[in-house]
């Protein structure tokens, strides 16, 4: 039974045979109640990413879905201790109804929040999923394809002959860091070109690496990086951050929150005072993430965003950083750092009804098929 539109949904609900009971809650402010339990349960848990912290999923939302119905499933143990949280919007659309991922392009990766018990806690989710909403496709976007969320459900979801099926979206790559240096396992020749580089940036002015971790010197910092996104190719194909509010406004708050907490890492390469190349950083756990990075594309000859990487990484290196993780697609840039690469994938699950079966058929059957008989013909 509803209570209130920002409340439960429902009366907690434990699927046989599992440990714990599933409440269903919507609406933002049920959401925003969670957010102490929702960050201490992450940080116990194996998947513990920025993109999955409550403050990166509430500032998605408000910049892309703040209208949107936003369901949270919350598996708890009789206790009443948290031990995994799924949040998933409802979209309606010619008759089919959809769960999916509060995600997008600027989502970098999707998992579930889970505790020490990541099996039991995913099988509570789905069993509620399975018995208690009405979807016909559940869909989740950029899950990382060896990651628990991805492997948990998939396997759960065949196991009560749902039908499952995936669209690879990213190679993600990322380098170790250990005490062999990032920039000695690249090649010769393009240490020998970034060492060229420098030498011929350096002729043109003086250059400095600038550092912004807090609040002090932010809003300056990210006016500098917005800017010089916008003054290259993003800005005229109309996709740079700053042509769009909700852009500017989730890159802001995201910062922000990693500024608070100790997690910021703003980079800039500059040249006679002036940014010509930033990262837009996030240090967690040991891993300095990218979701975002801008260069001076006049400047290209002497390549100031791969000599802003090479100092970064030295950086990482020297603060005992064990990875550094591009974000995004693989991109010819980042392969110049002879990384290793993290598939992704979106991730459907259907219900086993006659809906759901021919939506799976079209998106993994035929469409396969017609786009491996195109790349024949071409």
């Amino acid at each position: 039974m509803v209570q209130t539109a920002e409340t439960l949904l429902a009366p907690a609900h434990e699927p046989a045979g599992s440990r714990y009971r599933v409440e269903e809650l919507q609406g933002r402010a049920a959401f925003e109640a969670l957010r102490d339990e929702w960050n201490g349960l992450l940080a116990r848990g194996p998947v513990d990413v920025p993109f999955a912290r409550h403050e990166w999923i509430s500032a998605w939302l408000d910049a892309f879905a703040p209208d949107a119905p936003l369901r949270v499933l919350v598996a708890r143990t009789r206790a009443g201790r948290a031990a995994g949280m799924a949040p998933l919007l409802l979209q309606r659309e010619r008759g089919v109804t959809r769960l999916v991922a509060p995600a997008n392009d600027h989502s970098c990766r999707v998992e579930w929040v889970l505790g020490e018990d990541a099996p039991g806690a995913v099988a509570a989710l789905w069993g509620h999923l399975r018995d208690r909403i009405r979807w016909d496709v559940l869909v989740l976007r950029d899950v990382p394809r060896e990651g628990p969320t991805s492997v948990l459900l998939e396997a759960a979801a065949r196991a009560d002959r749902h039908l499952a099926g995936r669209w690879e979206s990213l190679r993600t790559p990322y380098v170790e860091l250990s005490e062999k240096g990032a920039e000695e396992r690249t090649s010769a020749k393009f240490r020998a070109n970034l060492r060229r580089r420098a030498r011929r940036l350096g002729e043109l002015g003086a250059v400095a690496l600038t550092r912004v971790d807090g609040a002090e010197g932010l809003d300056v910092a990210l006016a500098e990086f917005f800017a010089l996104e916008a003054s290259g190719w993003k800005g005229q194909g109309g996709t740079a951050i700053a042509l769009a509010q909700p852009l500017v406004q989730f890159y802001a708050r995201i910062a922000r929150d990693a500024a608070q907490r100790g997690a910021l890492a703003v980079r800039a390469l500059t040249l006679d005072g002036r940014a010509i190349a930033v990262h837009l950083g996030v240090v967690h756990r040991g891993v300095y993430y990218l979701p975002k990075t801008a260069y001076d594309e006049r400047l290209g000859q002497v390549s100031p965003g791969q000599l802003l990487q090479r100092e970064v990484l030295a950086e990482c290196e020297a603060r005992g950083l064990s990875r550094f993780d591009f974000l995004g697609p693989d991109m010819e840039w980042k392969r110049d750092w002879a990384p290793a690469h993290a598939p992704h994938d979106w991730l459907y699950v259907y219900r086993p009804s006659f809906a759901g079966r021919a939506m799976h058929t079209l998106k993994h059957r035929v469409r396969p098929a017609v786009k491996e008989a195109l790349s024949w013909w071409r």
